[in-house]
């Protein structure tokens, strides 16, 4: 025997060496990272490597696949086979490789398939052969005859396979045969892993896989595997043995070997009848640093003994894999935290919680590779059995995975699908449980995870398990979410107590204050809302005191027949009668209480019961009735029926109920204000003639209105003029059996109602209107009222409930007068909305021109037809506008008809038809009609050869009739002729170009200071088309200083860095004379010259902006001291006798002459030319001033 503390051969054995096994596997493995990045190897060994694997005949692309992972580097991986996988090697669980995935691909496409959804599933092959390949290969071994079906892929079955691809289809699944066994339990051995090594840390490597199959005649229960170390190692290697069910889950605890190198591992499990169990025994290895000295050595586990009291049939013992030890190669690892969901401390949670998170753990993956986390076993400690718990999930980043409870109540394991969940290098996931707490009063819940390996881990490169550390978060069992000191627990859940459940009673708001009826059942005395959670909970008695407000003449003992219903409408308890003095069973004093006897049962959830109840005769008129409990005392014999604990009801303070007024029945009529007085069109039809409110407010039962007499009333005019009156609630009509039409006015126009009569619920209002036909070519005054003097003989109301009549109120009213008339009227004014003056470049397109407003009165009015003209002709010719033309638009963006200014009609217009209601203007409102017009180009070929003509399209106020202006009623189907003058819109300039302008800021300096600087700045863009500038104009103003040496620059960039060229100095000084400063009101104006001295023009290019500074010598300047300097604009518009554009010195002549510009409209650009103009309204500079720039100290 072999120890770590004995030196020897074995423990000698280089452990790069590895073994031939080892070397195998890295020949058939696709590595995509480094194998042993940690493992130092030396070059020697590395060489050693590659002899090997080159006489096992490995090939090129393998080898040096080996070689860059022995040396850290990446590798290439073999890509996977197309058609025939053309197999050259023996595949079993833990081989990976190209050929494995090929193999899965084919698996896959046929009815043995890996996997339904994820990893090995159609299009997520891998290329790791798994327990879920192998049982994938054992089902198609089945099915074609190969046996045994171990799920070996070996020559057999490569030979099988190579004759399916030559030809032939793939048979379907078939069942699987029965092992043919006799009475007991036969073992035999499994399909073996290949031998390879053991490094520090793995965790349930695989040595021994063992078959159990029972016989048909019953169940065989196993009570653990004997199993023993043997081969040239040290039993102190191993930290645990362990047995692992088919899904590679760890059954039972991990075992130490004993003195004898042997464990018995497994804990109890069963083997179905007739059915096979294939087991593997497992190994935890010690860390990398203690088995320093164990490096080298090959051990193996040898399954000696099944214990079970069935006969056993097989041969024993049954050893498996040889594996090396190896304390070089580092595999991945994982650090451990609470997690983000965990509790964190211990909790009461009453019976009926539902979703909670018991314990939460969070795994995060080191560098060395990708973590896949393959199972969890949680370990249930507390005093609670499993049938407490319900809906007991695993959750994965929020994503729910079934939970198996071990027979004992005890172990919840959850089984991630396929090969698990995929934890990347450096990322967390956080694995909680979460369930439903059914029952266990008193009792606990707490669920740790008992060992290290209870939380199952494996390596995505080297697919060996690993072993998550001790973290030591606290130093033992303490109940309250931490890692401990030891195992059992490793990981230690916080503590749940389970409570009983719980009531809670609230006012309800599903029955507020309101009027409740006199000697009618069923009225109602108020809700209350239960909260019942954990369990159903009885209530023997529930109790209530009474109070009858201000009225001490009445007696809770007139309140009778009080029942308690839930939602549905159900007595839960009752009836009861009041009494008239306060109960024993109640804690409250009032004037009397209502006790309920009955056991009542309040389901889980918010419920609603109302109490309710008749009123005695002898209840007087108004009085108020308020009923109040005190749960948590008035509330007697309180069990829950699950834990048949007593359970306090909250609140410990009285609930007061909302007060019922006790009303007699009570209907009051009365005529509304509206509709008000007014004008209706002759022929109208259904038009509202009056509205009547029937208001049962102060009424304690809802009333039934069978007939109402109304007055109708004829100023002038004939009282058949009105025909086909109905009474409407809302859009119903509700006297469809019995239509009026009037013979004569009459204080007693009786309407009747349909059916059962009109329904108004108490404490309510109900409007009804009443809507008549007027005949056409009526004249007359028509009004409809009520007559209080009706009132004492009508009948027509009833209480719904009582059945008696209802003394009731009809207000007494005329009503208001509606006065026929043959038609509306329509009156026309310009739009406040209509825009200002500004000026248009040539070019532009759907320019709004103004807004026309129509008011139309007694009626809908559709505008058919409107008339225009263009105003200030002198200035104007229909050629400013495209086509002569307008177009008529909606405010909501609708064209709805053109108007063209012909060559006949001159400056006149007459639009095309506009079609019915598509501008209609509502009765006694308006609509605005929106002007719009495109601008021609101007050139010297065009129709428009200058600029400055000044568009003005109005309202021809002169042109009515079906030829010019006119409207159609919609009621009256007559033609309408609009009202108003002339208007006058503010228009538009057309310009070939036009600039505007903004103030530069920022420039500013902290403090105004003596010297010669910068006093304002601001920017001139040419839109359109090229502007040139001719003159500006500013005005300053001074507070303790004066400047002197006033001029203007020009530049072509915002830095003010690059100056204009062409103008009087290279700096871009504008002017050759400096401007003099006199006052506040001094004109100071800086024409554009030349070198020499002479007036010129300077010319901004189309789209770019110019900008200029005003720079003077400021001298006395002090504290206080301020310079503004403002950019005058022009307040009128230039206009000469004969033209609106004329040369620069006329303009300069002009009462208004603070800006000259021209728009270049032709090739002349001299200032000579007939082609500038003022300022006035340009963007950017109002008529007055741009807004002063100021400079202060």
């Amino acid at each position: 025997m072999i120890n770590r503390n004995k030196k020897g051969v074995a423990n000698r054995i280089a452990v790069t060496f590895l073994s031939v096994s080892t070397a195998l596997f890295l020949s058939g493995a696709s590595l995509t990272v480094p194998l042993v990045a940690n493992a130092a190897l030396t070059e020697s060994q590395i060489q050693s490597i590659l002899s090997l694997l080159q006489s096992f005949g490995a090939d090129t692309a393998t080898i040096n696949n080996v070689n860059a992972s022995l040396r850290g580097q990446a590798t290439t991986p073999t890509p996977p086979s197309t058609g025939n996988c053309g197999f050259t090697r023996s595949l079993t669980v833990r081989s990976t490789g190209a050929d494995v995935k090929c193999l899965q691909q084919y698996l896959n496409s046929t009815a043995f398939k890996i996997a339904a959804s994820g990893a090995g599933s159609p299009g997520g092959e891998t290329t790791y052969f798994g327990t879920l390949t192998r049982s994938a290969v054992a089902n198609w071994q089945a099915a074609n005859g190969v046996a045994p079906a171990a799920g070996y892929f070996g020559p057999i079955s490569q030979a099988k396979y190579n004759a399916l691809m030559a030809g032939g289809p793939t048979p379907t699944p078939g069942p699987t045969p029965t092992p043919g066994v006799g009475t007991g339990l036969q073992v035999s051995a499994g399909v073996q892993p290949v031998n390879y090594i053991a490094p520090g840390g793995a965790a349930r490597v695989p040595f021994t896989v063992i078959r159990l199959t029972a016989a048909n005649d019953g169940d065989v229960t196993v009570n653990g595997v004997t199993v023993e170390r043997t081969g040239p190692a040290a039993d102190g290697a191993f930290v645990g043995v362990v047995l692992l069910d088919e899904n590679m889950v760890q059954m039972g605890i991990a075992k130490t070997l004993n003195s004898s190198h042997q464990a018995v591992v497994g804990g109890t499990f069963t083997v179905k009848a007739g059915q096979t169990r294939t087991l593997t025994v497992a190994a935890n290895m010690d860390t990398l640093a203690n088995l320093a000295d164990d490096a080298g050595n090959v051990a193996m586990f040898a399954v000696n003994s099944i214990n079970t009291s069935a006969t056993v049939s097989g041969s024993l013992p049954i050893t498996g894999a040889a594996h090396t030890i190896n304390a070089a190669l580092t595999i991945g690892s994982v650090t451990m935290a609470r997690g983000s969901l965990d509790p964190g401390a211990a909790q009461t949670k009453e019976v009926g919680t539902t979703g909670y998170t018991f314990s939460s753990v969070k795994v995060t993956a080191g560098s060395a590779e990708k973590v896949w986390l393959t199972h969890i076993i949680w370990n249930q400690i507390g005093s609670a059995g499993s049938g407490d718990l319900g809906n007991i999930k695993t959750y994965v980043d929020g994503t729910a995975y079934d939970t198996v409870v071990s027979t004992d109540g005890k172990y919840y394991t959850a089984k991630f699908p396929g090969n698990g969940i995929l934890i990347d290098k450096g990322f967390s996931v956080d694995i909680s449980i979460k369930g439903d707490v059914l029952g266990g009063s008193a009792r606990t819940i707490a669920f740790d995870v008992a060992k290290m390996t209870d939380v199952g881990l494996m390596g995505d490169n080297f697919k060996f398990g690993i072993i998550p550390p001790q973290t030591n978060s606290c130093a033992a069992t303490t109940g309250i979410s931490c890692f401990t000191s030891t195992e059992d627990p490793w990981y230690d859940g916080s503590t749940v107590t389970v409570s009983t459940g719980t009531m809670n009673v609230s006012v309800a708001t599903a029955v507020n204050a309101q009027n409740i009826g006199i000697n009618l059942a069923n009225q109602p005395l108020g809700a209350f809302s239960v909260d019942v959670k954990g369990e159903q909970i009885s209530v023997g008695r529930i109790g209530l005191n009474v109070t009858l407000g201000s009225n001490d003449a009445d007696d809770i003992d007139d309140i009778t027949n009080i029942i308690l219903v839930d939602e549905t409408g159900a007595v839960v308890a009752g009836p009861v009668d009041g009494t008239a003095a306060d109960s024993a069973n109640t804690t409250g004093s009032a004037e009397g209480s209502i006790v309920f006897t009955d056991s009542v049962t309040f389901p889980t959830g918010m419920h609603t019961y109302t109490l309710k109840g008749k009123i005695g005769t002898d209840m007087d008129n108004n009085t108020t009735i308020t009923a109040s409990t005190t749960p948590s005392t008035d509330w007697a014999t309180v069990k829950g029926l699950t834990t048949g604990n007593t359970i306090t009801p909250a609140p410990a303070s009285s609930l007061t109920l909302p007060a019922m007024t006790v009303k007699t029945g009570a209907l009051t009529v009365s005529t509304q204000t509206t509709p008000i007085a007014q004008t209706v069109i002759a022929g109208a039809s259904q038009f509202e003639f009056a509205r009547y409110a029937f208001d049962a407010i102060s009424s304690g039962e809802d009333i039934r209105v069978t007939a109402i007499p109304l007055t109708y009333g004829v100023a002038t005019g004939g009282a058949t003029d009105i025909t086909n009156c109905k009474l409407y609630d809302g859009a119903t009509v509700v006297n469809t059996s019995n239509i009026v039409n009037p013979s004569a006015q009459s204080s007693s126009t009786n309407f009747t109602f349909d059916g059962a009569g009109l329904i108004v619920t108490k404490g309510s209002s109900k409007n009804i209107s009443l809507k008549c036909d007027l005949r056409s070519g009526s004249t007359g005054s028509y009004l409809w009222g009520l007559d209080t003097g009706q009132a004492a003989s009508y009948t027509g109301a009833t209480g719904v409930t009582s059945g008696q009549t209802i003394t009731e109120t009809l207000t007494e009213s005329n009503g208001q007068a509606m006065t026929a008339a043959s038609g509306g009227s329509l009156a026309v004014i310009l739009d406040s909305s209509s825009p200002a003056y500004k000026a248009a470049a040539a070019g532009m397109t759907n320019v709004e021109l103004a807004r026309i407003r129509f008011d139309a009165s007694n009626e809908d009015i559709d505008l058919r037809q409107v008339a225009l003209n263009l105003t200030g002709t002198g200035s104007n010719t229909p050629n400013d506008l495209i086509n002569r033309e307008v177009t008529l638009w909606t405010t909501d963006g609708v064209q709805i008809g053109t108007a063209q200014f012909s060559v006949t009609q001159g400056d006149f217009a007459t639009s095309s038809a506009i079609s019915t209601n598509a501008f209609r203007i509502p009765k006694d409102g308006n609509k605005v009609l929106v002007v719009k017009g495109s601008l021609p180009t101007i050139c010297n070929s065009c129709d428009i050869t200058a600029s400055g003509d000044f568009i003005k399209v109005d309202y021809d106020g002169e042109n009515t009739g079906i030829n010019g202006n006119y409207g159609v009623g919609v009621s009256s189907g007559g033609n309408v002729t609009p009202t108003g003058a002339d208007t006058a819109s503010e228009g538009v300039r057309l310009f070939k170009s036009y600039p505007s302008f903004a103030a530069v800021s920022g420039w500013q300096p902290s403090a105004l200071s003596n010297g010669e600087q910068p006093l304002m700045r601001f920017s001139v863009k040419a839109n359109s088309n090229d502007v040139g500038i001719f003159k500006f104009t500013i005005q300053m103003a001074t507070t303790s200083a004066t400047v002197s040496s006033i001029n203007m620059f020009g530049y072509t960039d915002s830095a003010f860095a690059t100056p204009v060229t062409g103008v009087n100095t290279g700096a871009g000084q504008l002017n050759g004379t400096n401007g003099v400063w006199v006052d506040a009101s001094t004109d100071i104006n800086f024409t554009v010259q030349n070198s020499g001295g002479t007036d010129k023009v300077l010319t901004i290019s189309s789209g770019s902006t110019y900008y200029f500074e005003v720079r003077g010598t400021v001298a006395g300047v002090g504290t206080g001291s301020t310079v503004s300097t403002n950019l005058r604009g022009d307040a009128t518009s230039f206009s000469a006798a004969a033209a609106q554009m004329d040369q620069a010195a006329t303009v300069d002549g002009f009462v208004d002459d603070d800006f000259i510009w021209t728009p270049h409209s032709t090739t002349t650009a001299g200032v000579a030319n007939n082609d500038f103009t003022n300022g006035y309204l340009l963007p950017g500079l109002p008529t007055g001033n741009m807004n002063a720039q100021v400079l202060s100290k």
